[in-house]
């Protein structure tokens, strides 16, 4: 059984860049706007010999109930949830 990765963090910290990097293809959007990636995208990645499933959420953001940020914020909680390691990216810019 492949243990599974969530990508998480605020939105344009380089979620997205980084899954695509691990599956090996542009399957996930990159943009400089934040909020490109609405739902979760899931690959079968590697890094050296290790082989893992990697999924790459939206933005973690306060967002009203009920609407469109909410719900890809429970999109990313339940990809949390599933996930054997949770990686935390953040923006190291100044």
């Amino acid at each position: 059984m492949k243990a599974t990765l969530a990508i998480v963090g605020r939105p344009n910290v380089g979620k997205s860049t980084l899954f695509n990097r691990l599956v090996g293809r542009q399957h996930a959007i990159v943009d400089d706007q934040p909020g490109v990636t609405r739902d979760r995208r899931e690959g079968d990645a590697s890094l050296a010999e290790l082989r893992f499933r990697v999924i790459d959420t939206a933005g973690l953001e306060e967002a009203a109930s009920g609407s469109l940020e909410d719900r890809m914020r429970r999109q990313t909680e339940r990809a949390i949830t599933e996930a054997d390691i949770t990686l935390l990216m953040i923006d190291a810019r100044v």
